[in-house]
């Protein structure tokens, strides 16, 4: 009986199996509806005639309808499943197949079922101080495992800078709380990859959830992985997808709030989090408390090369940075870092921005942080513009503090009027802890 359960359970279904491309595909909507959570599997009558559930008689049927999916008829059952799915994905509610629903349908996704505003799935960590390692790696777009290793970091520290969490990464993936590899097609735990679009990653929840899967991310080998943005037409940034199955790794439901990061479809890069994630995260795991925040006026900003920019101008507290026109520069602020209170070493959570640019023509790409000369985080690709009053870059692991901090500003500036590629630097600052 177990062999017969696990050869069903390894059955997935290809894309144009449960992706369906046009209104008279009822069975393919069937199936996807069943798959991302909006039709209970138990109660469709799917599958060859042994494997379907008895069915009811005549008479009784009519009374059925609401729970009974009949495969191919847009019954009751599958049009209020079809609505669910409308309403969560900020579609007209129609309860048909209509063209807006048929292409969010064919969209790339998580491959979790879906479900309510920040949802949390009610399981946590039991520590605040988790592993993560490598199975293997991909090395689609150039990609080497420095690379990757730093994007992974990347895509943790989003939901460190807002939690007491922090994120180690061990070279013996076995003894990680959180193994991450790229697998494709069938890899040994039931859910499949489709190949190349569709479903491009899926991760298991927290502890005691799926026992020794708790807490991986796999990710589809068949899908085009890169770290660079723009990212290139079929390729997908893996920082983006990282972050959001971390978040289900980390105990979250995906939101039905459009924009954010758990949202289940792939929109392309997003390297930073929502509010709605970050509630739902503190919701999970609360805030951190801060023994030291230090500050320093935008007028301490050092420009690294001076000759690129049109003008700079310091006023008051601030510095207005005009670059040349299809240039790059480097800003760097130095911190007036405490490192040790009350004899105990202080960690680093975060550091903090507030700038704003006047365009786009004006972009903050990279934010590196240090201590000392050595880099802690690296946030890279951001593509950053106009108003940043608050903007947190995260460290993952949260390493104690040395020698002070530094963080490292990569701008890039292209072709526009003087304002168009100005910048405005107000202060600098970050988040300290015992």
């Amino acid at each position: 009986m177990s062999e017969v359960v696990e050869k069903k359970s390894s059955k997935k279904l290809k894309k144009a199996e449960y992706v369906p491309q046009k209104s008279s595909d009822v069975k393919e909507l069937q199936k996807h509806l069943q798959l991302f959570g909006y039709l209970n599997p138990e109660d469709a009558a799917f599958g060859v005639e042994e494997n379907r559930p008895p069915q009811p008689e005549e008479s009784a049927l009519e009374s059925l309808k609401t729970s009974f999916i009949e495969p191919g008829k847009m019954d009751k059952a599958t049009v209020e499943a079809l609505k669910k799915y409308q309403e969560f994905h900020g579609l007209d509610v129609t309860g048909k197949l209509d063209r807006k629903t048929l292409d969010e349908l064919d969209q790339k996704r998580c491959g979790m079922p879906d479900l309510g505003e920040f949802s949390t799935h009610g399981n946590k960590w039991s520590t605040t101080s988790l592993t993560y390692g490598f199975d293997n790696y991909t090395t689609d777009n150039g990609l080497t495992p420095a690379k990757i290793h730093e994007a992974i970091a990347q895509a943790f520290a989003m939901w460190a800078a807002e939690t007491p969490l922090s994120f180690r990464r061990v070279n013996n993936s076995a003894s990680a709380d959180i193994r991450i590899k790229f697998v494709s097609g069938a890899h040994g735990d039931g859910s499949a990859f489709d190949g190349k679009g569709g479903v491009l990653a899926h991760a298991y929840y927290p502890p005691p959830n799926s026992g020794a899967l708790a807490g991986d991310a796999h990710f589809d080998g068949a899908e085009s992985w890169t770290i660079n943005i723009p990212t290139g037409s079929g390729k997908v940034d893996l920082v983006t997808v990282a972050a959001h199955e971390f978040g289900h790794s980390l105990g979250l439901r995906h939101s039905n709030v459009n924009g954010s990061l758990m949202f289940p479809t792939y929109a392309g890069p997003m390297r930073y989090l929502h509010a709605d994630d970050i509630a739902g995260i503190r919701t999970i795991y609360g805030g951190y408390s801060i023994e030291n925040a230090p500050w320093i006026h935008g007028t301490s900003i050092q420009v690294e090369y001076p000759e690129r920019l049109e003008r700079i101008t310091r006023a008051g507290f601030y510095t207005y940075l005009y670059g040349k026109p299809n240039t790059t520069n480097w800003f760097h602020f130095a911190l007036p870092t405490p490192v040790i209170k009350d004899q105990k070493r202080l960690k680093v959570v975060c550091a903090i921005l507030r700038f704003r640019t006047f365009s786009t023509k004006a972009m903050v790409d990279h934010v590196h942080i240090y201590d000392g000369y050595s880099k802690i985080a690296a946030h890279n690709n951001l593509s950053l513009s106009g108003d940043n009053w608050f903007k947190k870059f995260g460290v993952a692991h949260k390493p104690y503090v040395y020698w002070g901090l530094g963080i490292s500003i990569g701008v890039s500036f292209s072709n526009g009027t003087l304002n168009e590629r100005r910048m405005d630097f107000v202060s600098a600052g970050c988040d300290l802890i015992n």
